[in-house]
């Protein structure tokens, strides 16, 4: 199947095709759908592997990946030998917390007074791009204005008013 020496595999639809090994299993998929009148089948032990019927029981007996194979079962078959003690997880309601533990989803529904992030940014100095999604050239002109004028005056208001901390001979837009 593979040319020694070489990372080349033929192919085992038209033994003219010589594929690099790490393109081999595309090209399988290509070759089995333009060869539909070659009946193959597939190796359980290597998807790569494809046999002719008659081949199939005596390659299923001498394939290279079936150690491969057969040592992944019997670390499995280890693996399931292996005692296992079952814990018990106790299923806690919210009514059976006690006052010292959290329950956010109940203290969400007596608080509906949460953190708005929308909100929160409305009032600071930061500069905010929500109101720009998915929105027409003209909306997003006013957008820019209206968040202008929101920077300007929240700028205002921690200065106090703007004029008292001005320095004399600066121009100020």
């Amino acid at each position: 199947m593979s040319d020694p020496g070489t990372d080349l595999v033929t192919c085992p639809y038209n033994i003219a095709h010589s594929i690099q090994r790490r393109r081999f299993d595309n090209h399988l998929m290509k070759c089995s759908k333009n060869y539909p009148n070659i009946k193959l089948m597939t190796c359980k032990f290597n998807t790569k592997h494809r046999i002719k019927a008659e081949d199939h029981e005596k390659h299923m007996m001498v394939c290279e990946d079936k150690a491969a194979h057969d040592a992944r079962i019997l670390q499995a078959r280890r693996m399931n030998s292996i005692p296992v003690t079952k814990v018990h997880i106790q299923d806690n309601k919210p009514q059976d917390l006690d006052d010292d533990e959290e329950d956010w989803g109940l203290e969400a529904q007596r608080n509906p007074n949460t953190y708005n992030p929308t909100e929160a940014a409305a009032n600071k100095n930061v500069i905010r791009t929500s109101g720009l999604k998915n929105a027409t050239p003209s909306e997003r002109k006013l957008f820019r204005k209206q968040e202008k004028e929101r920077l300007e005056r929240i700028e205002q208001e921690q200065n106090g008013g703007g004029s008292q901390n001005n320095i004399p001979g600066l121009n100020y837009k």
